[in-house]
């Protein structure tokens, strides 16, 4: 399915998702529609950040008293965030030819991100569809805290490389013997610099539009189970049965071996088989394991849920409070290095050293 922009002959602008350019035309005038004019469009998707914008705006025009279309035109309207704008335009014709919100919102989102389009209620109450909104929103906050405070952790130490770096061009540039030396330092020591600048520059890029989430989820277990059993836990609370919500987790995740977990769990709970025996030991610690046996007998899951959801959180916070006091660590290490070649490089000849 590919987007297309079309421009109709009174002035109006309108998206639309199609299999093809003549399959949109052939569509267009089945409406009675002739004259208009067709071009591609590439949408410039909402990530994390921009989605939870989004669903901040959307809500508080929810909360204003208008309903979802209302408030999709209201904010298609908006000059200030024009890529909001075009992405409300973009849903809204989606929503006159019968295609429900989440999914049309989901084909204007990254693919790591869709899947928090799901967690809306859009069929519901206007009550029903702000609480939904709520509960995506929590869900991104959370993603973009865990990249902030990353962020937040580098600040400082990228500075102490900035001025390392510094440092280093400086003293290259004091020992030169002559122009063409001078010349031949610089350049060499610029290029390290504008390289090491330029990826620090990706690093805080990246961790602001909280995509700390990638290499987290990758490389981390408790934040792994920490981000699963928030959303199970959410997505259950919201109404959804039990088996159902389980069976939507691995949208939600990139890595291999969580997602088959996930799939292993579902279909052994559709087979019948006791809670204790579904799932595996590491996803209910401690406490949460003797609720998750009692819940055999009452049936009642969401006391171990809430439990397990707040033992994986709090190792959770463990694992990235070393990774604030490790990353800065790593990073002066590396600035250590630079300034202490530095200094080799200026007293080396008052040491008669080679």
């Amino acid at each position: 399915m590919f987007w297309y922009k079309i421009k109709y002959h009174n002035g109006r602008i309108g998206y639309q998702l199609a299999s093809s350019e003549s399959s949109l035309v052939y569509g267009l005038v089945q409406q009675g529609t002739w004259r208009f004019s067709i071009t591609p469009w590439k949408p410039q998707t909402l990530d994390y950040k921009s989605l939870h914008t989004f669903f901040t705006e959307l809500q508080s025009a929810l909360q204003s008293g208008l309903q979802l279309n209302q408030a999709l035109s209201h904010l298609a309207l908006s000059p200030a965030k024009s890529n909001l704008s075009i992405i409300c335009k973009a849903v809204l014709s989606q929503l006159e030819q019968g295609i429900s919100f989440n999914v049309a919102l989901s084909t204007l989102v990254q693919t790591s991100a869709s899947p928090y389009c799901q967690l809306l209620n859009t069929q519901g109450t206007r009550e029903d569809c702000n609480k939904s909104l709520s509960l995506s929103i929590d869900q991104l906050n959370a993603l973009l805290e865990w990249s902030k405070r990353l962020l937040k952790t580098l600040i400082y130490p990228f500075s102490i490389i900035q001025i390392a770096l510094l440092i280093l061009i400086a003293n290259k540039a004091m020992q030169a013997k002559s122009a063409d030396n001078l010349v031949v330092y610089l350049l060499d020591d610029g290029i390290l610099y504008l390289l090491c600048s330029a990826l620090q520059l990706l690093v805080i890029r990246s961790l602001y539009l909280g995509n700390a989430c990638y290499w987290l989820e990758r490389y981390s277990q408790a934040f792994r189970l920490t981000k699963l059993f928030s959303l199970l836990h959410t997505t259950h609370q919201s109404g959804v049965p039990l088996q159902q919500a389980i069976k939507s987790m691995p949208e939600y995740f990139q890595h291999h071996h969580i997602k088959k977990e996930i799939f292993s769990v579902y279909y052994t709970l559709r087979l019948g088989k006791k809670y204790a025996g579904s799932f595996p030991d590491h996803w209910f610690p401690k406490e949460s394991a003797i609720a998750l046996h009692s819940a055999e007998q009452d049936g009642d899951i969401e006391r171990a849920l809430t439990i397990a959801t707040l033992e994986h959180e709090k190792r959770w916070q463990s694992t990235i409070s070393l990774l604030e006091k490790f990353i800065p660590a790593l990073c002066l290490l590396v600035a250590g290095g630079i300034v202490a070649s530095a200094l080799v490089a200026l007293y080396a000849p008052l040491m008669n050293m080679p």
